[in-house]
């Protein structure tokens, strides 16, 4: 009798080291994933801060070159800057009511495909 609780104790024994080991693995797992998740999206953060500051750059230079023209044009440098100062202010004002299709969403959908790939369907709120 005690070689059979012996060997039942055994078995208990290995599986709660294998219960063990599987949940440890699980865990290792999912922290592989986070890692990758998460070093994805900085990785795609930072990307886009030096696009965005490149972008930045270009578009102010672009400008200040339009402006100049404009003011050639015009025979008015301060006309020319508050033309260019008013299309993008009139660009600010359409930005401002259509930023919950232009913006939001874009940038909810993102993070739904990064932390949740197999999710396709976006309530559309």
């Amino acid at each position: 009798m005690t070689d059979k609780n012996e060997s039942i104790s055994e078995e208990f024994t290995s599986v709660k080291k294998e219960v063990e080991s599987y949940i440890q693995n699980k865990i290792d797992l999912t922290k592989l994933h986070l890692a990758e998740d998460l070093s994805r999206f900085v990785s795609g953060f930072a990307v886009k801060i030096v696009l965005f500051y490149i972008g930045f750059f270009v578009l102010m230079f672009v400008s200040i070159a339009g402006a100049f023209a404009i003011g050639s044009y015009t025979d008015s440098n301060e006309l020319g800057f508050v033309i260019v100062a008013g299309v993008y202010f009139l660009l600010g004002l359409i930005s401002l009511m259509l930023r919950r299709s232009m913006i939001q969403k874009p940038i909810i959908k993102a993070f739904i495909h990064l932390f949740f790939p197999n999710y396709s369907h976006y309530d559309k709120k």
